[in-house]
């Protein structure tokens, strides 16, 4: 039987354009654009379809032919996706300039259409989100929604991605009821409500608020995960990065994929760092070049 993770959050158009020289305000840069499907919430589904798990995505997407293709493309992965209807909103979109290194220089994130996943819209899709081994939220999601998918599905990992510094702090309500919270330092820090200090300081700022289990990250320098009385630093994995966007997304599905499998701390780590690996070399969130097979052997410390 496949692995079968449940997903609820956000999907999007993902604008990227690729300066191909320094990025000056008020001007513009020669490069290159690229559209893809997009979203925390997608990432992770599309991630975790590439693994080979059975995925359900619930999502809201708006109106158009934007958020027809978009559902189009998921169905076309292998996701099973429902939309929360959304009338009058545009299909979410995010757009963003990255520089050189695969850097982002600055976005903007138009989300609007995840406000309408509420709770009673969410639920006319129960059936298929009871069947799931695990279930992964992402901070798109109104505070309330996390709060009821946690009380509704606690009986199974709940993982949740931060998102972004001033998306995390919807989470604050909700900690104890999660399994895993997935976030970078800053994002981490924020939901903590610490200033600063280091990851384990973060942690146990964290776990007084109730959280089970943080995995911490911090880009190219590793991350830690803290659990109980585990306190595991571990590194990223090599990579060429081209685009950064997507690849905490692919460390999410990562983390979701191991937790169900039963992966011990050190390899599941390292089974998200591969993941994440994969992300940075695409210009796409996404990877196409994911498989189990690959993520195994790259987090193995064999090179693609």
């Amino acid at each position: 039987m496949p692995v079968t993770v449940a997903v609820i959050g956000g999907a999007n158009t993902d604008v990227f354009g690729f300066a191909e020289a320094p990025v000056a305000p008020g001007d513009s840069s020669p490069g290159f654009v690229r559209i893809s499907p997009g979203g925390v919430g997608r990432n992770v589904a599309e991630n975790l379809a590439r693994l080979g798990c059975d995925v359900r995505l619930v999502t809201a997407v708006g109106e158009g032919v934007d958020a027809d293709a978009l559902v189009a493309e998921c169905r076309h992965l292998g996701i099973d996706v429902r939309t929360v209807p959304a009338p009058g909103m545009p299909c979410p979109r995010y757009v963003c300039v990255i520089g050189a290194g695969g850097a982002p220089v600055a976005a903007v994130s138009d989300m609007r259409a995840a406000d309408r996943l509420v709770p009673e819209s969410i639920a006319q899709f129960r059936s298929a989100l009871d069947g799931a081994d695990a279930l992964v939220l992402d901070a798109n999601l109104p505070a309330e929604t996390m709060a009821w998918a946690c009380n509704e599905w606690g009986d199974r990992p709940i993982i949740l991605d931060a998102v972004s510094v001033a998306k995390a702090k919807r989470a604050a309500g909700c900690l104890s009821g999660l399994h895993t919270l997935r976030a970078n330092v800053d994002e981490a820090r924020a939901l903590a409500g610490v200033a600063d200090g280091g990851l384990e300081a973060v942690a146990d700022a964290l776990f007084e608020r109730g959280l089970r289990r943080a995995i911490i990250t911090q880009g190219a320098a590793g991350g830690l995960l803290a659990e109980g009385l585990v306190r595991l630093r571990f590194e990223a994995s090599p990579a060429q990065p081209a685009n950064a966007t997507g690849a905490g997304d692919a460390f999410t599905a990562g983390i979701a994929y191991g937790t169900v499998v039963g992966l011990e701390p050190a390899r599941l780590v390292a089974f998200a760092a591969a993941m994440a690996a994969f992300a940075l070399e695409s210009e796409r969130t996404v990877s196409e070049q994911i498989t189990l097979e690959a993520v195994m052997r790259r987090s193995e410390g064999v090179h693609p």
